[in-house]
């Protein structure tokens, strides 16, 4: 007997062991509270009203029950969150023509008609007249009331403006001052055309306070009652407006019918409604540490449109996931070691108010709160089990998974770029964050797993309890193992991964198709190389410039084979990417790779190097970019016929040609970002004379901290900058660093005399391709041995060259990564290859950098870049 309370209690003092609980979750017990909350009784558990109240003192009271204690600084359950401008309808909203036909319209914003919010509130009766655009312009001669008397009337305007209205002036023009500039001619109610393309925006609109008298009401209509208007009076609104618009004067009527409207809308600057926590303390040297669970509370409420938005599956199935959880951890006795948090919060749908107060003003310190899982719509859908942050905090989740059985890891599916519910509240913060939802993210077609999200039809009887108890079953292994495990979930590496793969990872320079050329297979995580599909994976690679080299030619033969060298390797990426769509796509515009966010797939833009490729013809750079090119490096390290290059002696042309800078502008007119790496200063400065796009550097450092003629000068930078430009930072360790450049180049004129071949570029480009080949493959097989007897050239050597382009000019907008991966002979200590990119992310959040700024750094400068500049899709 004493051995077997021994074994028990090893059992129970094993970090994240527990003895198999004598109660288990039950998802129909999880459902009892989502029929309640769920309910018609709780109109919809709009935050700030008496219902919503009434939901909480439910939640509150459960908790109780199931031993949570208070959680708020004031001794009870409920911490009050404040709302600024807090607003609600209340019915009935109406809206009829009474005369000469009495014609009934239905409300809701996809529907016939919706008030606007920041009217005022009561029933207004009158007769309709249409004013057109609204607008008195006396500098236009513009009066659309001049010929109208609009006192105790309704006037219907459009939600556009003149065409002749323009700058200042059209900016000016605003729904609010149209709304008083009709109020103050004795308007009773104005009704909103909801017709141009331009009138989306108006369903989401609010009237700024005051400008709307308390009495008088305005709504926004659709086009069935337009034309439902104009027809009972005999009229064409399109014929005026249309004719309106051609002639540029306001055309208006006086519709002669009768119409009625009703909204009551409330208004407060300031209103509280309760997040609603109970906490399970922990116990033992872990218990200062917190894990946070919490979904929101609330849901739509009562709509204009008279229904009652439930919210059942968003969001009071989290509701009962989380009572159950507790109501299984009291059953079982479980002690945590670390503190559990379990809360419902308010305001979700209104902006993440509740989660977004309690950051700002936590019950247990954020800098212990190791954890926050967010669970929302969990009722709905198939069984797999889509995570927010599995991905972004994938080494963390790891821990996590290898607690899991085989059948629940199955059920695991990536939720990409995850945003949208209370956990951003905490990501904002620092805390690591991952979230829960059943079946598919939404995608509002007719399969839609969640098929009534945000409609009436989110009631209780489309909940399936079963998906219930399997969240519960989720958390409760996470947290049972979490609570006790004595690994570090502190990690500050986890938030750092985080920002990492939240960003827009971008690498503007490689040579990497010519290892897919001669026959490797880059699906493969190789032991060898920088770039391949698994590297990409790892590193988070986002978009990837893949470069096709085109060497300076050696003679006319040469020359005359550039497009054909160039086309080969293009070739290459494209079949690279029809054998790998699971991984890769094409990117040959900004719109191509915004829709490839949420994919899990690598952007390829397919780039030149060196403009021999074009052979002197503007019509072969037109037939790469019908071939997917977008981004051109000028030169190599000789000049071509049309621009010298960094690498010549002399310029031979003063930078560029008449030709050279006929390819400059049709880059600009066909929209291909012009590359100036490689780029002798000379040409450096023509580009930047007639370019009317921003351009890139896009593999090359500072010349200020490494004196080589690779590098761009500080006033480079600067010119750069104010052209709307980039540089990416290059890994070579020659470019970062002048004393290991003169290493390197002793080495490189060691091993060219050994092989008998001329050291200058040019004419070793030239010499017999053998024994140029057998010189290479020493150099690269050697140059890694000069980290042990340099300077060393670490990840903190890039960002020294990163915050120096920052200082000079000013900004962040102006730099980012060109690693000229599988084109340097050797790469910073830290940065090996393509995977470990999250090394600068950390050496920038370490030095201090805002999230912001260093996401500017990985990859959003470069897309501005492609945004403005690559305009055509393939």
């Amino acid at each position: 007997m004493k051995n077997m309370m021994n074994v028990l209690l090893l059992a129970l003092l094993m970090p994240g062991k527990t003895i198999d609980a004598q109660e288990k979750p039950d998802g129909y017990k999880a459902f009892e509270h989502v029929q309640l909350l769920a309910s018609d009784e709780f109109k919809g558990r709009y935050s700030g009203t008496p219902e919503y109240r009434m939901a909480a003192e439910y939640v509150a009271a459960k908790m109780e029950t199931y031993g949570l204690k208070p959680g708020a600084n004031d001794g009870t359950y409920f911490q009050e969150a404040v709302f600024k401008n807090w607003s609600h309808w209340q019915q009935p909203i109406r809206l009829e023509i009474l005369d000469p036909q009495h014609r009934t319209y239905f409300a809701g914003t996809q529907r016939d008609f919706f008030p606007i919010r920041g009217t005022g509130s009561g029933i207004i009766r009158g007769r309709l007249v249409f004013a057109n655009t609204g607008v008195v312009c006396d500098s236009l001669n513009w009066d659309d009331y001049q010929k109208l008397d609009v006192a105790g009337r309704i006037v219907l305007i459009r939600s556009d403006l003149p065409d002749t209205l323009q700058g200042k002036e059209r900016n000016a023009w605003t729904l609010d001052r149209k709304i008083r500039t009709a109020v103050e001619r004795g308007a009773a109610g104005i009704i909103v055309m909801n017709i141009a393309p331009s009138s989306w925006g108006l369903r989401r609109i609010r009237l700024e306070k005051n400008t709307c008298p308390e009495g008088c009401v305005v709504m926004g209509v659709n086009t069935p009652f337009v034309d439902d208007a104009f027809y009972l009076a005999g009229k064409s609104w399109r014929q005026l407006v249309s004719k309106s618009i051609r002639e540029k004067k306001p055309f208006t009527a006086d519709l002669n019918i009768t119409v009625e409207m009703e909204a009551h809308y409330a208004f407060t600057d300031s209103l509280t409604a309760p997040n609603v926590i109970g906490i399970l303390p922990g116990r033992g040297r872990l218990r200062e540490e917190t894990l946070i669970i919490g979904g929101h509370l609330d849901h739509l409420g009562l709509g204009v449109d008279g229904f009652i938005y439930n919210g059942a599956d968003d969001n009071a199935g989290a509701i009962g996931v989380i009572l159950e959880l507790a109501r299984v951890f009291q059953a079982n006795r479980f002690k945590p070691g670390r503190t559990l948090v379990f809360a419902g919060w308010a305001g979700e749908e209104t902006g993440l108010v509740g989660s977004k107060y309690y950051v700002e003003h936590p019950v247990v310190p954020l800098e212990k709160t190791a954890l926050y899982m967010n669970i929302d719509m969990v009722g709905c859908g198939d069984d797999d089990l889509y995570i927010g942050g599995m991905w972004e905090f994938s080494d963390l989740y790891d821990i996590i998974k290898a607690q899991m059985d085989d059948e629940m890891r199955g059920r695991l599916r990536y939720r990409l770029k995850y945003r949208g519910s209370d956990h951003a509240a905490f990501l904002r913060k620092g805390i690591t964050s991952i979230s829960l939802r059943t079946g598919h993210p939404l995608t509002r077609e007719l399969d839609d797993e969640h098929p009534e999200y945000h409609r009436p039809g989110d009631m209780a009887n489309i909940i399936d309890p079963g998906l219930l108890e399997l969240s519960v079953r989720y958390h409760h292994d996470i947290i049972t193992f979490l609570s006790h495990t004595r690994e570090n979930l502190m990690d500050p590496m986890h938030h750092t991964q985080f920002v990492h793969k939240d960003a827009t990872v971008a690498d503007l320079h490689c040579d990497t198709i010519s290892r897919a050329v001669k026959g490797e297979d880059l699906s493969k995580d190789l032991d060898h190389g920088h770039i391949d599909i698994p590297k990409l994976k790892q590193g988070a690679v986002d978009l990837q410039v893949f470069a096709c080299y085109v060497a300076p030619p050696g003679d006319r033969d040469e020359k005359n084979q550039a497009a054909e060298r160039a086309l080969l390797q293009i070739d290459a990426v494209h079949r690279l990417i029809e054998n790998h769509p699971d991984h890769l796509a094409l990117v040959a515009s900004y719109d191509n790779f915004r829709k490839l966010r949420s994919t899990f797939k690598t952007g390829i833009l397919i780039g030149i190097e060196g403009g021999y490729a074009i052979e002197n013809d503007l019509s072969l750079l037109r037939s790469f970019y019908r071939n997917g090119v977008r981004l051109m490096t000028l030169t190599h390290w000789t000049r071509t016929d049309w621009a010298d290059a960094s690498g010549d002696k002399e310029p031979r042309f003063g930078g560029l040609t008449e030709l050279g800078e006929k390819v400059v502008k049709e880059m600009n007119r066909l929209g291909m970002i012009i590359d100036v790496s490689h780029a002798h200063d000379e040409t450096f400065w023509d580009v930047l004379r007639i370019t009317e796009a921003p351009v890139v550097a896009s593999h090359s450092c500072c010349r200020a901290l490494a004196d080589h003629h690779r590098n761009l000068s500080d006033s480079m930078l600067v010119a750069l900058a104010k052209n709307g430009g980039m540089i990416g930072i290059n890994f070579a360790p020659s470019f970062l660093n002048s004393e290991y450049e003169k290493k390197e180049n002793a080495l490189r004129l060691e091993i060219t005399k050994k092989h008998g071949l001329p050291h200058d570029y040019a004419d070793l480009a030239k010499a017999d391709p053998d024994k140029r080949a057998m010189a290479m493959a020493e150099y690269f097989e050697r140059v890694d041995g000069l980290k042990r007897t340099a300077v060393p050239v670490t990840v903190g050597t890039v960002v020294d060259h990163i915050e120096h382009v920052i200082e000079i000019t000013g900004s962040y907008d102006h730099v980012g990564l060109g690693s000229d991966f599988d084109g340097i002979g050797s790469t910073p200590v830290g940065l090996e290859h393509a995977g470990k990119l999250s090394g600068i992310t950390k050496e920038l959040l370490r030095r201090g950098h805002e999230e912001k700024d260093v996401k500017k750094i990985l990859g959003d400068n470069f897309l501005r870049i492609v945004k403005e500049v690559c305009k055509g899709n393939m």
